[in-house]
């Protein structure tokens, strides 16, 4: 769901494909499949993010996405993966991204998060 939350904050259309869905997920207001992954899913889209837990399920996905010309990104998994996501801090048309390259993610979010602070402050200092 943190996934979903983060990227709900652009205009992006997004679907989840899985077996099982949590309720949160169900009562987010995104559009939800509940079935078994297929190479036929990624018709029709640019990206996709792989957060199954499932090595095997996520190689498979992540091979597929290149044969289809979709761009992957494997959670926790960067040999894996074909992009990786910065922290990101949107203010109205504000926005700051940290990237490790997937190789310090939590540094890259701790980074974000005293960049964030920092122009709270000056935005509540005027």
């Amino acid at each position: 769901m943190k996934k979903i939350r983060i990227l709900q904050r652009f205009e992006a259309n997004i679907e989840v494909v899985a077996e099982n869905i949590t309720e949160e997920i169900l009562s987010s207001g995104i559009t939800c499949f509940k079935k078994r992954y297929e190479k036929s899913d990624l018709k029709g889209y640019l990206m996709l993010y792989s957060c199954t837990n499932n090595e095997e399920l996520d190689i498979q996905i992540a091979q597929d996405g290149k044969e289809a010309g979709v761009l992957v990104n494997i959670h926790d998994k960067p040999a894996l993966c074909q992009f990786v996501s910065p922290a990101i801090y949107k203010e109205g048309n504000i926005m700051v991204a940290v990237s490790s390259n997937a190789e310090n993610v939590y540094e890259s979010i701790r980074l974000r998060n005293l960049i964030q602070e920092y122009l709270l402050k000056l935005k509540n200092s005027k």
